[in-house]
């Protein structure tokens, strides 16, 4: 049964993924891209080659691409190493299976290269009906970038394919076992908090996101993070402080920076989790969706400086990152209740008058 742990998309950061992806791509020359498990990109294409793109462009030829991406990619997971292969054009790629705990994630799609000694073609399976060499239909133009496209020896195919397995593989690994365990974390949280369940529960869960291999050492790992979670669990609000842990970057970010436009992918980012994770959890903890969080900060902020100046209120809606000065006073009604306008004439009137005045809780 498959869950969200088991989506590449869910459990990395794909932005930054894909930054690895584009040094892997400039550092061996090769064109790469990320795929998930159904053999949908997840990532954008790195460094492809000028004579790929041009085949790609061409309907009928990229279905036979395709065909080669998803095939490989299947083979590679049948065998559960890196697949290489010949592709209709007899052009060298490979694909590198991501597997956490006997599940298929995805793969890395890899190459657009030749062979430096074409006898080692002989080797590799054409994975889609041949088409060793350019006919008299391909223009000069492509027979030109063909000729372009790097020349490499399949010993270092091979070891550039191992090298992307074992890497891929341990950030995916590691990404997979950081949420796991904070998930693993919330439960204990939710289980002090409300009702006390079953530890077996608990561990049922623990043990799904766990690689196979030195399960016992793993499960050994389990029951002492258990242990030492329940001995510190017992303040409640040391509970609440430590929910906050993973969002502490964001958080803070916020406060700080309340000012300036703040987007959430690269909040999940500095928090180095995906984007999809990121919005879940923080709505889960804070209470607010994301947007709402941050406005309500700006809000917060914009009822200071109603107070204590005279700015205008375009002036306030721009210093707090606001391009459109009627979504802030719609933003900032939404959570009062009054326009800014309204909420510095009442807090005039509050100081002429002694009258209490609406306030945003903190």
């Amino acid at each position: 049964m498959r869950t969200k742990l088991h989506q590449l998309d869910y459990i990395i950061n794909v932005d930054i993924f894909q930054k690895i992806q584009d040094d892997i791509a400039k550092a061996t020359d090769m064109a790469v891209i990320t795929i998930d498990y159904k053999g949908h990109p997840i990532t954008r294409h790195s460094n492809c080659s000028e004579f790929c793109s041009s085949i790609r462009q061409n309907h009928e030829l990229n279905e036979s691409c395709e065909k080669c991406d998803s095939r490989g990619g299947l083979e590679a997971t049948r065998i559960n190493k890196p697949y290489i292969y010949l592709c209709h054009y007899g052009i060298v790629d490979f694909a590198v299976p991501i597997v956490v705990d006997g599940q298929y994630l995805g793969a890395l799609m890899a190459g657009q290269i030749r062979l430096e000694n074409e006898e080692n073609n002989q080797r590799l399976e054409h994975i889609v009906s041949k088409r060793d060499q350019l006919d008299h239909n391909d223009s000069q133009a492509l027979r030109d970038s063909y000729e372009k496209l790097l020349v490499m020896p399949i010993d270092k195919i091979e070891a550039i394919a191992q090298m992307m397995h074992h890497l891929t593989n341990y950030i995916v690994g590691e990404a997979v076992l950081k949420t796991s365990l904070y998930e693993v974390k919330q439960l204990l949280v939710e289980n002090q908090l409300n009702e006390h369940k079953p530890l077996s529960d608990l561990h049922h869960n623990i043990h799904l996101y766990y690689p196979r291999d030195g399960q016992d050492n793993m499960i050994e790992t389990h029951n002492e993070i258990v242990v030492k979670n329940e001995k510190i669990m017992h303040e409640k609000e040391v509970l609440k402080a430590q929910k906050f842990s993973l969002l502490t970057p964001a958080l803070n970010y916020i406060s700080e920076n309340y000012e300036k436009k703040i987007y959430q992918e690269d909040m999940a980012s500095k928090c180095n989790i995906s984007s999809s994770y990121f919005s879940k959890l923080f709505k889960r903890e804070t209470g607010f969706n994301f947007s709402n969080y941050v406005n309500k900060t700006k809000v917060a902020a914009a009822q200071e400086i109603l107070k204590t100046t005279f700015e205008p209120i375009i002036n306030i809606s721009l210093d707090l990152g606001f391009d459109d000065c009627g979504y802030f006073i719609k933003v900032f009604k939404k959570h009062l209740g009054v326009t800014p306008a309204a909420y510095r004439k009442q807090y005039e009137d509050y100081i002429e008058k002694n009258e209490e005045l609406v306030t945003l809780s903190p």
